[in-house]
C-alpha cells in the first residue's frame, strides 16, 4: 500500500488506486494511512458469511477495544481515527472485492 504525499486522499492498494477525495471528513494523511491498513486488516473477517456492514463493524470494534495499532503488525503510532463510513467507502471502491447479496437481510 502506498499513499501519495501530494494527494493524501489517494491509496494505491494492490495496484489499484482508491480515490477518497469525496470523503470530506478525511483531513490528514494519517487517516488515509489508517484506512489503508484497515483495508488489509478487514480481510480476516471476510469469510463469505458476513455482510460488508458486519465486516466494517468488526474492524471498528477491534479498533475501539484495542486502539488503532491493532490494524498493523507493528506499532506505528502514526494513524488517526476514521469513521466506519470511510472504511466502507474504501472497501466499496475495491474492484477486486467480490460480494454476494444476502437474501435474509431486511432493510
Amino acid at each position: 500500500m502506498k499513499i501519495d504525499p501530494h494527494e493524501f486522499k489517494i491509496i494505491s492498494y494492490n495496484g489499484q488506486k482508491l480515490d477518497l477525495t469525496p470523503l470530506e471528513q478525511i483531513v490528514h494523511s494519517s487517516q488515509t494511512r489508517a484506512i489503508s491498513k484497515a483495508l488489509s486488516y478487514s480481510v480476516k473477517y471476510m469469510d463469505g458469511k458476513r455482510t460488508l456492514r458486519e465486516i466494517v463493524e468488526k474492524v471498528i470494534e477491534d479498533i475501539e477495544r484495542n486502539g488503532l495499532d491493532v490494524i498493523s503488525r507493528k506499532k506505528d503510532g502514526n494513524y488517526a481515527k476514521f469513521r466506519k463510513y470511510e472504511l466502507a467507502f474504501a472497501l466499496n471502491r475495491l474492484s477486486t472485492l467480490q460480494v454476494r447479496q444476502r437474501r435474509d437481510v431486511n432493510y
